[in-house]
């Protein structure tokens, strides 16, 4: 435990304010403290760059707020990495909001500073650090124009100048990309300094410091400030003792923000510094401008400020009482600091992986991350990341090179099949394939058939030949929780997150990992068998539209204006990569397949999300009609919800059986998209409740393949061993069994119209899955599981794919479904 922090490091009010501070950091310690601060401080960060996550912010705030006030004050006189941990809004209300109980104002609850900064630079790294250098006292002098307190308290031994670190982001967006060379013109940035004879940093620049410096990847440097041990300008701090760094002497030449700015530092641990961000409210300058007669004019005050009554001060010096904040200064946000000699702990996996040096970055081989380390040493989830990369070294050409691979060759043209539910009309899908082509081949081929048949005639008879191999297909299983196909190896990859993350109060990290790319086939408008189940008859108008305008708009003779706009428009703009597996806990299923009538006070966070996101309304509004007894029957599972929710009084038995149908038949999945989702992240995290950065040990698997993926998102629950819904997959007596993906339950949220969807996949090759897209096309019949599911007019709306590794290496190079 922590020798740096004590609630003794606060002046409190009363007694009962510190023994309420001291409880508070045992808290902390006890709950969120597992033996490292750089794990405990990773999840508080990763929690507040979510902007799905705003409902904690306030929570996490205060964790901090307490840590900050227990810290050690300390000089530091080297350089330190370092991260933004939350950025908060100025409350110009907070009086206001004070004297109705209130914390913060509404206004400032906004956060929309945290937002932006979440959707654009949180995680890139832009800001790398500071470091502290020896100052003399006549730089002091000159910087402060011969401040009287401030030359009055220097001490070489603690007064520093400082300047911080700043970095290109990693595969830098739009936004991204503009933000440093726009901070290098407006800060006036410069180069890393290589030697201490770099000019033009007013310090002398140590070589033991230089030194330091190579674990922090940076390339710019700049924003000056000075520091000193002091007491902190935050009045709720109560005048604790910190280390101040002040960006706001003119002479330093800060740009807005900066005229506002006050860092505070303490220490909490060996190596690690919490800083708080301090922004005056009033009194400040907004930056300066240059007259072409030379004069510069400052817009706003300039710092320190003086008032008419400072200068009557000035003359008359007796009796005065001190203003107590004349600037209005408030914590604005926290900041991490560390010590380049933690730094493998600070870039570990379970801490800030995101921030490591990268190739080609001072760092990334002074940190021995260039290394390759030997299996025997290698973590799991390294072991995978170099198996995916070194799989098939010796194939240059996907198109046709891998029937020289005996493995390969056997793999790309043997099907993996079982008997058709309709028997032996479906008994010819082998001959199917062509000789010299590969199973995906074919599968182009097919697709580009019935485009050319379906685009000006939408009838499903067109994609028969698809319908026959998918009843031939093989459903997937769940063994232990985990997906399981039918092939040598039966998945992609298979490994645990270093990460851990919170669902609702289970803290857990993803296990059985397992992710597979995506690809569309053909697509199909199912509403028109909804409407005309008879492909040789017309529409049936009596159900929604007039004669005519069915006959235009569902007619089987109509264009299939579905498949035309996903392969010369959809295909470029929508960045789905694919689906992800994981294992998932008795709690989690519980909860999402949980239909009771008291969900709001069962789960009243995730029903609090569901109510918030306004394209989750369908299934927010599943919540309200089981409040309202709106279906007769009991749901499926209900027999095993009615002792309570899982945290709520579920009995023992009840658990158990949640345990056992986790891991005999269900996993915990996501859609995965590539990066091109990043640069509409922050409609996303309003779209979408469950949209979030997948852990960095996972991305890091997919990057060592053929297409990293980004982001994951529409959440669904996968199921083993189940009857298909569609009739069109069944025979006389005999129903097809599939694996299926449950997106319609009201738990598991989600944007329209995910919360129609029932997808069905089946396995036809080695880690090749088929699948059919489905919809319900009864649009007005809200879902629950008791309910006949024919009743909800199922329809199939396409066909895509689902291709390990190697499948997608073929993939890209033949072309299908791609972008070239």
């Amino acid at each position: 435990m922590t020798a740096f922090l004590s609630s003794r490091s606060f002046t409190a009010h009363s007694s009962d304010e510190q023994q309420s501070l001291t409880n508070a950091l045992n808290d902390i310690l006890r709950n969120d403290y597992h033996g490292s601060f750089f794990v405990l401080l990773g999840m508080y960060q990763r929690i507040l760059a979510d902007n799905n996550q705003r409902q904690r912010w306030p929570e996490i705030h205060k964790k901090l707020d307490i840590l900050f006030k227990c810290g050690t004050a300390e000089v530091i006189s080297s350089p330190m990495i370092g991260i933004p941990v939350s950025i908060r809004d100025s409350d110009y209300f907070k009086e206001a909001a004070r004297f109705i109980g209130k914390e913060r104002s509404l206004m400032a609850n906004i956060e929309w500073m945290a937002t932006a900064w979440n959707a654009t630079y949180a995680d890139t790294g832009l800001w790398m650090g500071k470091t502290f250098e020896l100052v003399l006292r006549e730089t002091v002098a000159a910087k402060t124009r011969n401040d009287a307190k401030t030359l009055s308290s220097y001490d070489p031994k603690s007064v520093r100048i400082g300047r911080n670190f700043f970095r290109e982001p990693p595969d830098p967006k739009a936004l991204q990309a503009i933000g440093l060379p726009a901070l290098t013109q407006l800060w006036k940035l410069k180069d890393r300094p290589m030697n201490p004879a770099a000019a033009g940093f007013d310090c002398e620049l140590l070589a033991e410091n230089l030194d330091k410096e190579k674990a922090i990847p940076y390339s710019k440097t700049g924003g000056y400030f000075l520091c000193n041990l002091g007491t902190s300008v935050v009045p709720q701090m109560n005048g604790k003792a910190v280390y101040q760094l002040n960006y706001r002497w003119p002479d330093l030449g800060p740009v807005y923000p900066m005229t506002r700015l006050i860092d505070e530092i303490v220490r909490i641990d060996d190596g690690i510094y919490l800083g708080q961000l301090v922004f005056a409210t009033q009194h400040y300058s907004l930056g300066t401008f240059t007259l072409p007669n030379g004069h510069v004019i400052s817009i706003g005050d300039n710092y320190p400020h003086h008032s008419i009554i400072d200068n009557i001060k000035q003359i008359f010096p007796m009796g005065w009482v001190e203003e107590k904040d004349p600037y209005g200064y408030q914590n604005n946000g926290f900041f991490l600091m560390i010590d380049p000699a933690y730094a493998k702990e600070f870039y570990a996996d379970d801490a800030f992986p995101q921030l490591r040096p990268r190739p080609g970055e001072i760092g990334f081989s002074e940190l021995e991350y260039d290394q390759k380390a030997s299996i025997s040493t290698m973590s799991n989830t390294e072991k995978t990341a170099t198996a995916v990369a070194l799989n098939w070294p010796e194939i240059s050409d996907w198109i046709d090179g891998w029937k020289h691979n005996e493995a390969l060759k056997r793999k790309f043209t043997t099907f993996i099949l079982e008997e058709s539910p309709k028997g032996v009309e479906d008994s010819d899908v082998t001959e199917m394939l062509q000789e010299d082509e590969s199973i995906l081949q074919m599968l182009q081929r097919i697709s580009g058939e019935i485009s050319a048949q379906s685009n000006p005639q939408d009838n499903l008879k067109h994609f028969e030949k698809l319908n026959r191999l998918f009843r031939r297909g093989v459903a997937p299983t769940v063994e232990n929780g985990l997906f399981q196909g039918h092939g040598a190896r039966g998945y992609n990859v298979r490994v645990d997150s270093d990460e851990s993350t919170d669902w609702y109060g289970e803290t857990r990290r993803a296990t059985g990992f397992d992710y597979y790319h995506g690809a569309t086939l053909n697509l199909h408008c199912g509403f028109a068998e909804t409407f005309c189940p008879d492909t040789n008859t017309k529409p049936n108008d009596e159900y929604l539209f007039p004669g005519r305008l069915a006959d235009l708009a569902l007619a089987h003779e109509a264009p299939n204006a579905l498949n035309l706009m996903w392969h010369s428009i959809g295909k470029y703009i929508f960045p789905w990569a694919g689906k992800s597996y994981e294992k998932i806990s008795g709690r989690k299923l519980s909860m999402l397949l949980d239909e009771s009538d008291d969900l709001a006070e069962r789960y009243p966070e995730r029903v609090h999300a569901l109510k918030t996101h306004l394209a989750s309304t369908p299934h927010y509004a599943l919540v309200e009609k089981n409040k309202a007894h709106y279906w007769d029957a009991k749901g499926v599972y209900a027999k095993h919800l009615k002792s309570g929710a899982w945290d709520r009084g579920m009995s023992d038995e009840d658990k158990t059986f949640w345990e056992n149908e986790a891991a005999l038949h269900w996993i915990d999945g996501n859609n995965i998209q590539d990066k091109r989702i990043i640069a509409a992240d922050p409609l996303m995290r309003i779209v979408d409740m469950n949209y979030r950065v997948p852990d960095a040990s996972l991305q890091a698997v997919s990057a060592a393949g053929p297409s990293p993926f980004a982001r994951q998102g529409y959440i669904f629950l996968g199921a083993d061993d189940r009857e298909s819904i569609l009739s069109m997959n069944n025979g006389n007596g005999k129903k097809k069994k599939v694996f299926q993906f449950h997106y319609r339950f009201p738990m598991i949220g989600g944007p329209v119209p995910i919360g129609y969807c029932l997808d069905e996949i089946v396995e036809i090759a080695d880690g090749l899955y088929l699948g059919q897209l489905i919809y319900s096309t009864a649009l007005d019949k809200p879902f629950h599981s008791s309910v006949d599911p024919a009743e909800y007019q199922y329809q199939l709306f396409g066909y895509f794919l689902l291709l390990d590794d190697a499948w997608q290496y073929h993939r890209l190079a033949i072309g299908l479904d791609t972008l070239n």
